[in-house]
């Protein structure tokens, strides 16, 4: 049953290989690499990490999540709720493909901030890296990351309430609950999350959160509908070179993601599924005048968008033989944007408008399956046809063997691709955008080894990705009429990722992870001089070549258990764009070390069970940089209590 329902989270999901994680140790279930629900091992770099254990361990957003994850790079703006963005790969921001119980929640572009993002009613969080766009089209260039609502179990009703306490403010609630009979499960959250910042002024975080989800299985027949809703708003007194003096600037942003999705078997080799999908988002900024006297320069601005995505898919899966599946599927989309602007200055008040839209439809077959018991491979095609670029073509091949007990080697190669942005497309007016602009596109590849000797687990994985018609900006356009957007620069992004675990005597368990990651800029475009974006066969901004985690986890006694962490982050290359033209900086390289415990405070049996959490970011109090001019958070100290079991 756990598996029938696991099953119907997005259009179509696989059982694989689910990598062991600092948070937990999960069995092999259920991922996003293949979209299908059948019993082989996808060859694919795969990360799960269970909600329940990062909750327990005081993670309640998700970009401190990915922070777990080997060649992820989370960097953010600066306080708690800023805007922050990841880097996956060495890849663009806008390369990473997010979804929602199978609702994307990118922008159209792949634009995604995840500084709001909060695990509320996730049961797990699966990550694919490497290209995937032949399953999920645009933005999957450098992976995919899915969040999976909770499913209760069938048993008694059950429901949680959380507290949870803070540095610089920090306070949250949070109220969960479920029930299940051996058919139907249902589940909700609720939440209120809070910070006054670590700015001196302006810089408070507000998020609330509300989510629920009914799944229903019988021998035949799954169904799944889940729907989320978030409303977060960050103050932020700083300007765009990081100095404080705004004191009402704010961003806020309400998001809603419906889906619909269900299985059905129709024969004993054949299975059909299908997914309905819908998605608003209202990103909204406010930075009027400071005082009655500010009426000198650009004094204020305002701003109202309404991002709207639609979307089904459906797909049948048929055996030929024991363990060889073939897939083909079809998927439609349509993408809406709305979006108006005020500014004031000393010169009067301009407004703005701007509408945009567009379609896609798709088609895919994937061939999935093993070999001789000892091998898996995965085969797939994917044709889109865009009503603003045409029709774009992806592939991916990908393959596993097992040469001996413990040992098994992959490899995989695969072509992604990023559309561009509805303002790169169709913005008019000051800025015009290029109705001819072709997809940004990659073409990666990969070799892996795993292992498990003697109680140590490995994985090793060295990837090579080539970017091409990379969308630059440029303001000195041909001609007055001539659009500011075109496909001209080109990058690389090569590395290599590791992981493993072990236990310890005195059971202490460990996890290391290591990533090293080779940014090369090979076609500069429009930019000139080293303070631009791009600099020819220098290292994209903001990715440090060499990062790592190691942790250390223990049982103590009976009722604690306690993990403590250190990250690496070497140094990295940024802009001082307070300056013009920007001038380049390096950004030092860092060690953050983290701590956290959960102790069961009620006895075995108790009918509501009591469990305490503390958990504390940066710990030695380090002073750094994600983004230069930008202080990121010091020491940070969060306890916190559960009552009841999820």
């Amino acid at each position: 049953m756990r598996r029938l329902l696991l099953s119907l989270i997005c259009p179509a999901v696989a059982f694989a290989q689910a990598r062991p994680d600092s948070s937990s140790r999960l069995a092999p279930l259920v991922i996003t690499a293949t979209r299908v629900a059948v019993p082989v091992a996808a060859p694919a770099s795969v990360t799960v990490l269970s909600g329940d254990s990062l909750r327990a361990r005081g993670i309640t957003h998700l970009a401190d999540a990915l922070r777990l994850v080997p060649g992820a790079t989370i960097v953010a703006s600066s306080s708690f709720g800023s805007q922050a963005s990841l880097f996956l790969r060495g890849g663009q921001a806008n390369f990473v493909r997010v979804l929602l119980d199978g609702v994307p929640l990118n922008e159209p572009g792949g634009a995604m901030d995840l500084g709001a993002l909060t695990l509320d009613n996730i049961d797990r969080v699966e990550v694919v890296r490497g290209p995937a766009s032949v399953l999920y089209g645009a933005d999957a260039v450098t992976g995919v990351i899915q969040l999976v609502s909770r499913v209760a179990a069938p048993s008694r009703p059950a429901g949680t309430l959380s507290f949870d306490a803070g540095s610089y403010g920090q306070r949250d609630v949070a109220l969960a609950g479920a029930a299940a009979t051996a058919h139907v499960a249902l589940n909700a959250t609720l939440s209120e999350r809070s910070a006054e910042g670590t700015l001196p002024f302006n810089n408070g975080y507000h998020n609330r959160a509300a989510g629920a989800s009914a799944r229903f299985a019988d021998r035949h027949t799954e169904a799944a509908l889940s729907a989320r809703w978030q409303a977060a708003t960050y103050h932020y007194p700083t300007e765009s070179d990081g100095t404080i003096g705004d004191r009402n600037a704010e961003n806020t942003s309400h998001r809603l993601t419906l889906a619909f999705s269900g299985r059905r078997v129709l024969s004993e080799r054949v299975s059909a599924t299908w997914a309905l999908a819908a998605g608003a988002h209202n990103p909204r900024s406010n930075d009027g005048p400071d005082t009655a006297g500010d009426t000198l320069g650009y004094y204020g601005f305002f701003s109202r968008g309404t991002i709207t995505r639609r979307s089904a898919s459906a797909q049948l899966t048929a055996r030929a033989g024991a363990t060889q599946f073939i897939t083909v599927g079809a998927d439609m989309a349509r993408d809406h944007e709305r979006s108006s602007t005020r500014s004031l200055s000393e010169y009067g008040e301009e407004r703005g408008t701007f509408a945009a839209s567009r379609r896609d439809r798709a088609l895919y077959v994937q061939a999935l399956g093993t070999v001789q018991s000892r091998g898996s491979y995965q085969v797939g095609l994917r044709l889109d046809d865009n009503s603003a670029f045409g029709m774009f073509r992806t592939v991916r091949l990908a393959t596993s063997w097992q040469l001996a007990p413990g040992w098994r080697v992959r490899a995989a190669v695969g072509s992604a691709f990023r559309a561009p942005s509805f303002f790169e497309n169709f913005a008019t007016g000051y800025v015009r955008g290029n109705a001819a602009l072709v997809p940004e596109r990659s073409l990666s590849r990969e070799a892996g080894v795993e292992a498990t000797l003697r109680g140590v687990s490995m994985r090793i994985a060295a990837f090579q990705q080539r970017f091409h018609d990379l969308i630059q900006y440029t303001a000195a356009a041909a001609t007055p009429t001539a659009p500011n957007y075109l496909n001209v620069a080109a990058a690389h992004a090569d590395g290599i990722e590791a992981d493993g675990e072990t236990t310890l005597p005195a059971s202490v368990r460990t996890h290391l992870t290591y990533a090293y990651t080779r940014t090369r800029v090979t076609n500069a475009g429009f930019d000139t001089g080293l303070g631009a974006t791009f600099v020819l066969g220098q290292p994209l901004m903001r990715r440090p070549a060499h990062t790592a985690r190691f942790e250390l986890a223990r049982r103590v006694g009976v009722r604690a258990d306690v993990i403590a962490g250190a990250a690496y982050s070497s140094r990295s290359d940024d802009r001082n764009f307070a300056a013009w033209p920007a001038v380049p900086v390096v950004l030092p390289a860092r060690t953050l070390v983290d701590v956290a415990a959960t102790m069961r405070l009620s006895r075995p049996g108790t009918p509501v069970p009591v469990h305490a959490r503390f958990r504390a970011d940066n710990l030695t109090n380090v002073r750094y940089q994600a983004i230069y001019g930008f202080q990121a958070p010091g020491r940070s100290v969060r306890v916190g209590l559960t009552l009841g079991a999820p």
